[in-house]
């Protein structure tokens, strides 16, 4: 049992101790061990610990919980998740509200970049499913991440798509690993876990589900995700407020569009009607606002690469490093004439090996 993540752990179930209390005490001692071992009047000396806060630390209710939860993960193959430490997603690392400890069941990717939260109504109509088809199948090409809540309807609609597909699937649980919630969706669970994918949770494996707990989910699905997709919502209820938390975060926010007056997809319209969501109908909507490359494109693009001259080589390259470049930044690198250089770009852009963006920046195709 490492000694940093239990004290991590311990940390974080002492009552009162938040996500932004977490890292505001670990970066004034140091870390998580060097705050348990704080006296309190040490304590007290950071801002937000109050009193009844510094007082939870004087007992052994935290310590006795991290031990239950350390020795649980490790029967059952869990792993513990620390922020700044290895395997915690470093798409949630930039949130001061992202959870301080994660539970990881499985062998999902986590560090995925290409992951798409699939959400929705918990009444799902053919239609919807349907749509969910359409979204989840093409995936598979773009060796995709699909996370959802497990949740009746959508939710479990796109993780079982997923498992048919082929697609790797992660539920965010809004319980511990000895509540999978709903019951129903046990084995589903089981499979997600047996066909590769994860199960993931920042609460022990004894918490059952509570009502508040589902908000506190939804925001690692909105954090997790590169775009949030809705399939059918109405104006209110838990895809919503994951969505508006995914456009609050600076994530993508895509909606399936309905018919107008069809309370079924009022949500998703209203998300399109005001902005926050970019309409999408099929998965190349969403491969190609996120910019991904699937594994055919990338081997188009070798063939691409075949035969280029020297100086075209060494603009590549360029591109290569820095993702995408003005045509500045490319003059300064590769110090070529202006007149030579725009002659390579325009080659270059008509071979479909670079694409022009604004303000006089190219990057490579598919990229």
């Amino acid at each position: 049992m490492c000694p940093e993540e239990y004290a991590a752990v311990a940390l974080s179930r002492v009552p009162a101790i938040g996500p932004k209390l977490f890292r505001a005490l670990v970066a004034h001692f140091g870390s998580p061990a060097a705050v348990l071992r704080a006296a309190p009047s040490e304590l007290s000396s950071v801002g937000g610990v109050a009193g009844k806060t510094i007082a939870h630390f004087s007992g052994e209710r935290h310590l006795r919980e991290a031990d239950a939860i350390l020795r649980f993960n490790e029967s059952n193959g869990v792993s513990t998740l620390i922020v700044d430490g290895p395997g915690y997603p470093p798409a949630l690392r930039g949130f001061p509200a992202a959870p301080p400890v994660l539970y990881h069941l499985g062998a999902a990717d986590l560090t995925n970049a290409k992951t798409v939260a699939i959400v929705g109504t918990r009444k799902m109509s053919t239609g919807g499913g349907e749509q969910v088809e359409r979204l989840v199948d093409p995936l598979a090409e773009y060796s995709a991440l699909v996370v959802s809540g497990l949740a009746y309807g959508v939710d479990v609609a796109a993780h079982r798509r997923c498992l048919q597909s082929g697609v790797p699937t992660l539920a965010v649980m809004g319980s511990g690993f000895q509540h999978i919630y709903p019951s129903a969706h046990r084995k589903v669970a089981q499979r997600i876990r047996q066909q590769g994918g994860g199960l993931l949770t920042e609460y022990p494996p004894w918490q059952s589900p509570e009502r508040e707990h589902f908000p506190a989910r939804n925001r690692i699905v909105a954090m997790l995700a590169a775009m949030t997709v809705v399939v059918e919502s109405n104006t209110s209820g838990g895809s919503m407020i994951t969505a508006n938390m995914a456009h609050e975060y600076g994530r993508q926010v895509g909606a399936c569009p309905g018919r107008a007056g069809d309370s079924h997809t009022s949500g998703c319209n209203a998300l399109i009607k005001s902005g926050k969501a970019h309409m999408i109908e099929h998965a190349d909507d969403v491969v190609r606002l996120l910019q991904w490359e699937g594994r055919q494109t990338a081997e188009a693009q070798l063939r691409l690469f075949d035969g280029l001259n020297s100086e075209e080589s060494k603009l590549v390259d360029c591109l290569r490093a820095g993702k995408d470049c003005s045509i500045d930044e490319l003059h300064h690198h590769l110090g070529l004439p202006p007149a030579q250089l725009a002659g390579i770009l325009l080659t270059l852009e008509m071979r479909g090996v670079i694409c022009p963006l604004p303000g006089h920046r190219y990057r490579l195709a598919g990229r």
